[in-house]
């Protein structure tokens, strides 16, 4: 029988003080879902940004065929701070897709017009503009936030002015845990990520005994968050029912400026493959460290996070060949045309986040087009119940694939172990791909791997 996982959930007191110290919202009274839903014919609002170098305005779509009164939609992200990389990234993305869908004639003449927020990556400063993008710049639907945490907090402001929210990138379990209407996960969540990670390490001990590679042990190095808290318990609960032993898991404050002991103690612990799940900074401190201390487990696979960000490799170099990474995008699986154009305007790879970012926007367009098409108001209200029903298979309409690797996007209810899942794609999948020789290549499935894994690990 299945072990009971207990849910990871965000202090309801810490939440709490967080809600009463932001004040003018409460439990979704009429006048805030009328300024949430007056966001549809608001001419002429005041669209503000919060992204890096703005001068204050809402960034104008590119060779925009649509001339109409705009659509404002709110982008929440972590756009200067120690996360920066990763909110730049994910606009690169809302940005090409804004410009893709205003250049055919937006929503029935309707220009999508992106709004951005930043949350310079913490908790309070996420929901204080989460607050702004809704009561003064009237848009709409907002989609972020990046980190579960800051996604956590800002998800509840949204329920109560009762404006949709889509996370692109955000996996914690508990976010879609709560029942809220109003929020929608597109990302694989923390149960997904681990469950795939796993069933690779099966499938490649099993694949050709001959190539003796035998998993039979896994430990955890994450940061002390309800995220990386997350990653350490299913990491266990699968170990368990896979039939692993779970040697244990190390965890760390986010940010840390050392992490000599952390990694002493994964080389103590010494299992057949560490799995990781790291931001950015932490990432790259931890694989340098790795090195300077000569720990080089056979196996090290990461949660996607800080390995798929493009100034990981960079700050690595060599060092990373041979790290797996589960990634819910690579360039040259699926959707080339997209990401050729992706690299092209901004000189990148587009990875997992960028192209969900993109996706994201694809998925309002869709619902949005589907309100006009019916001949519906266009409200945050009318968006929340078509997006509640809206199933999208292989293709946008009048857009490109599902660039992401799998070919179904619905958001549904669902149940694992316990926890309950509302408004989830539980259709979402992922790849698990390696460092080789200085680029990212996919090993796994291995129906569609064009590489096999190198095993052990060279780190260099």
């Amino acid at each position: 029988m299945r072990k009971q996982l207990v849910a990871l959930t965000l202090s309801a007191a810490m939440a709490a003080g967080m809600l009463s110290g932001c004040g003018g919202y409460g439990s979704g009274s009429g006048g805030q879902k009328d300024a949430a839903e007056a966001a549809g014919t608001a001419a002429g609002a005041a669209a503000t940004t919060a992204a890096a170098g703005s001068d204050g305005t809402a960034e104008p779509a590119k060779a925009s065929t649509a001339d109409g009164e705009p659509i404002l939609i709110g982008a929440l992200y972590p756009m200067t701070g120690a996360l920066a990389d990763s909110g730049q990234n994910m606009k690169d993305g809302i940005d090409l897709a804004v410009e893709e869908i205003n250049a055919a004639g937006g929503i029935s003449g309707r220009p999508i017009q992106i709004v951005y927020g930043d949350t310079q990556g913490a908790n309070a400063t996420g929901m204080t503009e989460m607050e702004r993008l809704i009561t003064q710049d009237k848009v709409m639907a907002v989609m972020g936030a990046y980190q579960s945490g800051v996604t956590e907090v800002v998800s509840q402001v949204a329920e109560n002015y009762q404006v949709p929210m889509i996370t692109a990138n955000a996996t914690s379990d508990s976010l879609t845990s709560h029942g809220y209407e109003y929020f929608f996960r597109l990302a694989p969540t923390n149960m997904m990520f681990i469950r795939d990670m796993e069933q690779y390490l099966l499938d490649l001990s099993a694949k050709d005994p001959a190539d003796d590679i035998d998993v039979k042990s896994v430990a955890v190095c994450a940061d002390n968050t309800e995220l990386g808290q997350q990653t350490a318990t299913w990491a266990k609960y699968f170990a368990e029912e896979n039939g692993l032993e779970f040697k244990g898991e190390v965890l760390y404050s986010q940010g840390a400026a050392d992490l000599t002991s952390e990694v002493l103690q994964l080389k103590s612990l010494n299992p057949d493959a560490l799995i990781v799940d790291n931001y950015v900074s932490d990432a790259i401190l931890l694989t340098k460290t790795m090195n300077e201390q000569g720990y080089k487990p056979n196996i090290m696979i990461a949660k996607a996070n800080g390995y798929t960000e493009s100034s990981y490799l960079p700050s690595v170099g060599g060092l990373a060949n041979g790290i797996l990474t589960a990634t819910e995008f690579l360039p040259g699986d699926k959707g080339t045309k997209v990401s050729d154009a992706f690299k092209a305007k901004y000189g990148v790879d587009m990875n997992g986040h960028s192209a969900e970012a993109y996706t994201v926007v694809w998925i309002f367009r869709t619902a949005l087009q589907n309100l006009a098409d019916a001949g519906k108001e266009i409200t945050s209200e009318a968006l929340k119940d078509e997006l509640s029903t809206l199933e999208i298979k292989d293709a946008f309409p009048g857009g490109e694939e599902i660039i992401l690797p799998y070919d179904t996007i619905k958001f549904s209810e669902s149940e694992f172990n316990g926890i309950p899942y509302k408004n989830t794609n539980m259709d979402g999948k992922l790849t698990i791909a390696q460092f080789q020789d200085g680029s990212l290549v996919t090993v796994w499935p291995f129906d569609i791997a064009k590489h096999d894994t190198i095993y052990p690990a060279p780190f260099n």
